[in-house]
């Protein structure tokens, strides 16, 4: 069974939208109150503008891949999965280096949880097969 590269994209699109759901609520819901020893406002305001940040750039990044999913053409998709592909690979990247650092208490990096690896896994494996496997 191939996939469509349409079909790739709005399987992406969706793990984004999950991560900017999970960020947002963590910030938001489980930040406040599982972090009790955060008895400075500033930081945890200056947290939750961070998180802010990254549910709207990850919420951005799926609106593209959703909107772009319609495209006729199957080039231009297979770009955007590329591109989609490179984003997940600096994403994980990053992410293995936060926890890298973390785990060598070098900085107190916390790596992000479990399913922003798993949303990022499978939305760069969508990439990878919209770029190089899909079909019109």
């Amino acid at each position: 069974m191939e996939l469509k590269a349409s079909t790739c994209l709005r399987i992406s699109s969706a793990c984004f939208f999950l991560n900017s759901i999970f960020v947002l609520i963590f910030f938001w819901i489980i930040f406040p109150d599982g972090f009790t020893y955060f008895q400075n406002q500033e930081a945890v305001d200056a947290a939750r503008t961070w998180g802010n940040v990254n549910a709207m750039l990850f919420l951005s990044l799926a609106l593209i891949w959703f909107f772009s999913s319609n495209f006729e053409d199957l080039k231009p998709k297979k770009v955007i999965g590329m591109s989609n592909f490179i984003i997940c690979i600096l994403f994980l990247c990053l992410s293995t280096l936060h926890m890298v650092l973390d785990t060598l208490d070098i900085f107190y990096l916390n790596p992000p949880p479990p399913p922003v690896w798993i949303f990022l896994t499978i939305s760069g494996g969508m990439g990878f097969y919209a770029w190089r496997k899909s079909t019109a």
